[in-house]
């Protein structure tokens, strides 16, 4: 074992540093330079943060480790750094340094306020499985004049039919184009074949309705005006019945706690 290697990381602090670099912790990471190379620190407020999330309760560690509070937190993060997961930095005070150079800190201890560079690289198994497949499409592509004759038939049939369809889309576009150019001039508005082509919507949806007239688009200046004269009438209408509420609920008020008098009587009848 090196010298400088850490020491063996216990399994529930591997898999709370997990959960800390994931994208749901919600915790910042932000690029600095430590020792000359490129590397990710975060805050201590937001690593305890994250840790006080329902998130982090839902995960197996923190099934086991229970509802946590802020000084448990803390605590928590601090037994991390013997294991070096992460190490106790802070920014230069020379003006002419940039800020992102970081500097290591004697004393290693947590504290919210400080600031921690990741020495933990998490589970490399997907970056392995990754490369490793890469690698494999690599050795097969420059192994193809090996391949048996009916898979090497297959891919260059597939590769066929796929440019085949290619082909034919580009085609009815141009078609497409054609055709609108012509009924725009004889017909307007024009006439679109498949309208929803290219719109946002699912492969089936794109190629419904068959046609459909051409809708220009509504001007900029006319679309803004029509949506202030629509909030204008809808906070018009909304004093309304505001103000139809209020009096009405006034008036049922005082007649519900109004009792018969003889000078109403009086005025009445005057």
């Amino acid at each position: 074992m090196e010298a400088n290697a850490p020491p063996e990381r216990p399994k529930n602090l591997c898999q709370v540093a997990d959960y800390l670099l994931s994208p749901q912790s919600g915790v910042k990471k932000r690029d600095g330079v430590f020792n000359e190379s490129r590397v990710t620190y975060f805050r201590g407020k937001g690593a305890v943060n994250s840790l006080l999330k329902p998130e982090f309760r839902q995960t197996a560690v923190g099934k086991e480790l229970g509802e946590l509070t802020r000084e448990q937190a803390g605590e928590l993060l601090g037994s991390m750094i013997p294991h070096q997961f992460f190490l106790k930095v802070e920014r230069s005070d020379d003006p002419d340094v940039p800020k992102n150079v970081l500097q290591l800190v004697q004393y290693q201890s947590f504290s919210e306020d400080s600031v921690f560079v990741w020495r933990y690289e998490g589970s490399q198994l997907r970056s392995h499985l990754m490369a490793g497949g890469l690698l494999l499409i690599v050795l097969a592509g420059v192994m193809f004049p090996l391949w048996p004759v009916p898979l090497r038939l297959g891919v260059w049939y597939l590769s066929v039919g796929v440019l085949i369809l290619l082909g034919l889309f580009f085609a009815m576009a141009i078609v497409r184009l054609i055709l609108f150019c012509i009924t725009y001039v004889i017909l307007k508005p024009g006439i679109w074949i498949f309208p929803n082509l290219f719109e946002d919507v699912g492969f089936v949806d794109s190629f419904i309705p068959f046609w459909g007239w051409h809708e220009p688009e509504e001007p900029k200046e006319k679309q803004q005006s029509v949506k202030k004269s629509g909030k204008a009438i809808a906070g018009e209408e909304a004093q309304e019945e505001v103000h139809t509420q209020v009096v009405t609920d006034e008036t049922a008020d005082k007649i519900s706690k109004r009792r018969p008098m003889v000078e109403d009587g009086v005025e009445d009848e005057s």
